[in-house]
């Protein structure tokens, strides 16, 4: 007979998964964990993992809040906007890096967004970008 924490090992990387058979799969498990005579201790156990998991989930949200926040603001100016000139001057980066950031796209099987200082380098490009624009004036 396998253990619980066995049992909730396995159960983690099918969390959130949308794939049918890993959902299949999850449900098993957590069928086969409520036919265990579980002790205090595993109980305790089971409830630590599981408020885990939702702190996961909370951060996760958070997180996608955040992105679509970026993305939002920038709908309206995404086509304007200079972000190659942007990513390679201000980050040293390319342009698909700060696309990458920008959309919240997964990289390596994590989710990059732009970070705090990050966030405060693209509204300083902004800020720069913009005063240049306002001040030229073309002569004839």
């Amino acid at each position: 007979m396998r253990s619980v924490q066995d049992i909730l090992a396995e159960m983690k990387p099918l969390m959130g998964s949308l794939d049918a058979e890993e959902r299949k799969k999850l449900n098993a498990l957590e069928e086969e964990l409520k036919t265990l005579q579980m002790t205090t201790e595993n109980k305790a156990a089971a409830k630590v993992w599981y408020e885990e998991g939702l702190g996961e989930i909370e951060k996760s949200i958070t997180h996608i809040e955040h992105e679509l926040k970026i993305r939002d603001q920038l709908k309206e100016v995404a086509d304007i906007l200079p972000l190659s000139y942007i990513a390679k001057n201000y980050f040293g980066k390319s342009a698909a890096w700060l696309y990458q950031r920008i959309n919240g796209n997964k990289v390596c099987g994590k989710v990059y967004t732009l970070n705090r200082e990050e966030v405060d380098t693209f509204n300083r490009a902004l800020k720069e970008i913009g005063n240049k624009i306002s001040s030229l004036s073309i002569t004839s």
